[in-house]
């Protein structure tokens, strides 16, 4: 489904050090992946240039034979919002909203029809146990509430592909757990594609494939 071919990124125009270095890589539809690496490897990195959100200095990207790469601005977001989901590290909800208008937002700003939004939105916050939490603003939840709002968040666009960075960062062991379990399943329940960029190797059994990013190149394990 996604594929990168030969993609490197550079910062500096002078230097010949580059975050990415020659990396090629395929997602598969459907596939449960995880990225790992040390702080500073180029996982943040990589998953801006697969959304479109950075651009990549040489190389392509693929989804489904359409190469992103060659996409303006307006496309690129077209793009985002028809087949990317991102779940951030720190959540990034809107506090001034409650959980439902939170996890509304992605379709209603894409003029989606207010009834049909609110009705995947209850069915999202139901699947993942929010329904009770939909009219309390997010500023109110816990570290696990605000995490499964951002997932459904990301999902109710029904996206191909789920991007993932850290988004264990924050929690405790317990919620960490749920927080894994809940995305990999979920994903695999709605027939998406997951790639997770983590830290913790205790929970890798969990997914099709590991990749290591080190020194900028990535390594399959």
């Amino acid at each position: 489904m996604f594929e990168l071919k030969n993609v490197f990124k550079s910062y500096d125009t002078y230097s010949e050090t580059s975050v990415l270095n020659d990396i090629n890589l395929v997602i598969k539809r459907n596939q449960i992946v995880a990225l790992m690496g040390p702080s500073g490897s180029g996982k943040t990195t990589l998953l801006n240039l697969i959304s479109g959100i950075d651009s990549i200095s040489s190389g392509n990207i693929y989804f489904d034979n359409q190469n992103i790469t060659k996409l303006n601005e307006d496309e690129l977001s077209e793009f985002r919002m028809n087949n990317i989901g991102i779940v951030f590290q720190f959540f990034n909800l809107i506090d001034d909203l409650t959980v439902i208008e939170n996890v509304s937002l992605p379709l209603l700003i894409d003029n989606v029809n207010y009834d049909k939004v609110k009705q995947e939105a209850n069915r999202l916050l139901i699947s993942l146990g929010l329904e009770k939490l939909k009219n309390r603003r997010t500023n109110l939840l816990s570290g696990g509430e605000s995490q499964r709002v951002a997932l459904a968040r990301a999902l109710i666009t029904k996206p191909s592909l789920i991007l993932a960075d850290e988004p264990t960062g924050n929690l405790d062991k317990e919620n960490t757990q749920k927080t894994i379990d809940l995305l990999v399943q979920t994903c695999k329940d709605n027939e998406t594609s997951l790639l997770m960029v983590t830290h913790d190797d205790t929970h890798i059994n969990k997914f099709d494939v590991v990749y290591h990013l080190e020194s900028g190149k990535i390594i399959e394990t």
